[in-house]
């Protein structure tokens, strides 16, 4: 037991610093770059932390100071999280691969790892900036816990076409957004100008844009499905409703639409192709009523509890009262799949169903 305990330790130890580390090199940087008024190392070491714990997507709580009102920062983005989840995958391997336990290994490198985020958030805290003491075990046990699962088995094949599909999608609205940029270049130039970030801070703030990419892409669907998306108090833009008093300056926003677009949700019959597809498969694949209700729900299900965990993340408030909520509602587009696959499930499974037992019912008598 003690040898399980030391060697998933040191591999959690090991998943922190593979991220945490870069981190704290990056806030060093930008410290002795820009300068400090107390010139106390431990404030780039704080910083180093947050933005580590801000790459597991726990939100802050941010008090007021002079002449700032108070606020939050809870959208967060969700590109980040991908450096901790691979850290963390390759501690959960080698982990694995020394002790020949593979559950064993699960159990304490996502206990180990969990207990060294709290104590981080802890010791983090200042008299501004709070990170989330209760969310930060139960975001940070849930990225580990995802990274230890072995995906390659038998019973996430079924829902893999589903996810491909989903997947396709955000590239193509990624695709969208780089078409719009190109044509709104005039306006990115201008945001940038704006900025003035200098070459390091220019560097920061296209990583920056970068990880925030996906949840960009879940706006530019739940804009496709009607619902679009808020930036700020008082906004929203969706194809038929468009209102925006003005623009944060952040140059990736210039591929924003600039008014009213209705015809963009003929685009809604892309997912409704893709989730009528898989239904014909599990038609074809399955022949009882039985058969195809239960597949359809194991199927739709482990797609709709991550869509609605990924959609909570795509939305919250930045910084300040006046930029919430930014981004997308956690329940409106998981809810628009939800409610499509039980029409097409409907159209899919009962109807033939229906038919096919009248049909028998006709020729019996």
């Amino acid at each position: 037991m003690g040898r399980i305990l030391l060697i998933t330790f040191q591999q959690a130890l090991r998943s922190v610093a593979l991220t945490l580390f870069p981190l704290s090199f990056i806030a060093l940087f930008a410290w002795a770059t820009a300068g400090s008024a107390t010139g106390n190392t431990s404030d780039p070491i704080r910083a180093a932390i947050w933005l580590w714990l801000g790459g597991h997507l726990i939100p802050f709580e941010l008090s007021s100071a002079s002449g700032f009102t108070g606020g939050a920062l809870s959208y967060l983005p969700i590109g980040a999280t991908l450096f901790a989840w691979l850290a963390l995958r390759s501690g959960f391997r080698r982990s694995s691969e020394f002790l020949g336990n593979h559950r064993a290994a699960r159990t304490f490198i996502v206990f180990w790892y969990t207990a060294i985020a709290t104590v981080a958030a802890l010791l983090s805290q200042d008299s501004n900036i709070k990170p989330n003491l209760i969310l930060t075990p139960i975001f940070v046990s849930l990225i580990a816990i995802s990274a230890t699962v072995n995906y390659s088995a038998a019973s996430f094949e079924r829902f893999k076409f589903l996810g491909y599909l989903f997947m396709a999608l955000l590239g193509l609205i990624l695709l969208t957004v780089s078409a719009s940029l190109v044509i709104h270049f005039s306006v990115v130039k201008s945001l940038s100008v704006v900025i003035q970030p200098g070459i390091m801070g220019g560097l920061l703030l296209t990583l920056l844009q970068l990880l925030y990419l996906p949840n960009i892409a879940l706006s530019g669907i739940s804009y496709l499905f009607g619902f679009g998306f808020n930036l700020g108090l008082g906004t929203q833009i969706s194809p038929t409703i468009f209102e925006l008093n003005s623009l944060p300056a952040i140059p990736i926003l210039g591929s924003l639409p600039t008014s009213k677009h209705p015809l963009a949700l003929i685009a809604i019959v892309i997912p409704i192709l893709a989730i009528a597809l898989n239904q014909l498969l599990i038609l074809i694949s399955h022949k009882s009523l039985r058969a195809r209700q239960v597949e359809t729900l194991k199927t739709i299900v482990p797609i709709l509890v991550p869509l609605f965990a990924v959609s909570y993340f795509a939305g919250g408030t930045l910084l300040t009262q006046d930029m919430s909520p930014v981004g997308i509602s956690w329940w409106e587009l998981a809810s628009a799949v939800a409610a499509l696959q039980l029409i097409i499930s409907a159209i899919g499974i009962y109807i033939p169903a229906t038919f096919s037992y009248v049909k028998l019912k006709w020729s019996g008598n």
